[in-house]
């Protein structure tokens, strides 16, 4: 044991060194108080006091089993949906399958996206990547245009993110990182004041996330620091906020932000401290971890606020919202010793018979409030 953590120490040492990384130290004489409702003139800034986040949906990790959603159907795992809840915003889901044109209607009617964790093929072709890359695009483009529009992606929302950014898609690594509860260790690009993700944070969640194992690590594969060198794009794109350290001292990236755009990343996933129950995986849920979760979803939904996308009109919000799914329990253990990773999802059917009856529905109510103009 004594070898394997000096070992550990080493690598770390050595990825901080060469990644600029900053002292390990707490971030509280650093951290900066935000106050979102000004702007830098300290002049009231506007904010969307009804934001929405659209969470893209996953295919079955195993398409002819049908596990978790039943086959040829689409999930989200409810503890996304509970975490922008939890800070005051409402969820749209965004299937996978559905068609670029009607993603990127839902694009015009959210605030921000959300890219969760997961198992998918992370390549061109596949429906989840080629969403992600569709909605990231758009994202982009929108910012560009001065329309801010927030994106966070988790542990697999995080891998492809960086996959886009880099348009590499062998650039992931394999990593011994499952279930393992880890710290984080900033960079210099986190401790310098300038990170919007750290900066959001209190300091005292800073300090935890330093210091105890509050960053829920679940992944095989994720991004190597050295990688993020190696690729001028990706290194152009993103800034390195964190590293952690896998069982066998590997050293992998944890927390990436975009330089230019509203764009974040953690490989670890901050909705499992509060809204995962498994008794299968070693979830942090001490009440400091539990804070966690909650800044992060208020830093993600404090950044959707400033964005004015909107529903074209209350019905069609009203069809577009979570609302209309009723989640089901997965966590239920249905013989001994099996694994399960959510305790409750949402699951959608294919893209296609979810469109024909949302178009079906949007005729009845025009026939509808035709009827009563006439009468």
């Amino acid at each position: 044991m004594g070898a394997m953590t000096s070992r550990n120490g080493l690598m770390l040492a050595l990825a901080m060194l060469v990644a600029g990384a900053a002292a390990v130290r707490p971030l509280v004489e650093q951290a900066v108080a935000a106050d979102d409702s000004r702007d830098g003139q300290g002049k009231e800034e506007k904010l969307n006091l009804r934001p929405i986040i659209g969470i893209i949906s996953q295919l079955s990790f195993h398409s002819q089993l049908g596990d978790p959603a039943p086959k040829h159907h689409s999930y989200i795992a409810s503890s996304y949906v509970k975490m922008v809840e939890s800070a005051g915003a409402r969820a749209v889901p965004i299937l996978c399958d559905m068609s670029p044109k009607e993603v990127e209607r839902r694009f015009k009617a959210v605030n921000g996206i959300l890219i969760p964790g997961g198992a998918q093929d992370l390549r061109p072709g596949q429906p989840f990547f080629d969403t992600v890359s569709q909605l990231v695009d758009l994202a982009i483009a929108a910012n560009d245009k001065g329309n801010y529009f927030p994106v966070h992606g988790t542990c697999l929302g995080f891998e492809a993110l960086a996959i886009v950014a880099s348009a590499n898609h062998s650039i992931l690594s394999e990593f011994d990182a499952e279930n393992l509860p880890s710290s984080l260790f900033l960079t210099d690009a986190a401790a310098d004041g300038k990170s919007r993700f750290f900066n959001s944070l209190p300091p005292q969640v800073v300090q935890h996330l330093q210091t105890r194992p509050y960053a829920m690590e679940n992944h095989s594969h994720g991004l190597a620091w050295t990688a993020v060198k190696e690729n001028p794009k990706l290194h152009d794109f993103y800034d390195v906020l964190s590293l952690s350290v896998d069982r066998v001292g590997q050293v992998y990236v944890s927390t990436m932000e975009a330089h230019s755009y509203p764009i974040t990343g953690t490989q670890w996933h901050p909705e499992k401290n509060a809204f995962e129950w498994t008794p299968d995986k070693d979830i942090p849920h001490h009440p400091d971890a539990i804070e966690v979760t909650q800044e992060v979803a208020n830093f993600f939904v404090s950044e959707a606020r400033r964005n004015f996308h909107k529903p074209a009109s209350q019905a069609e919000e009203e069809d577009l919202l979570i609302y209309n799914w009723a989640p089901e329990y997965t966590g239920k253990h249905r013989y001994k010793g099996q694994e399960v990773d959510f305790v409750e999802s949402y699951f959608f059917p294919p893209a296609k018979e979810l469109e024909a009856q949302l178009q079906q529905r949007r005729q009845h109510r025009s026939a509808a409030e035709a009827a009563v103009e006439r009468s």
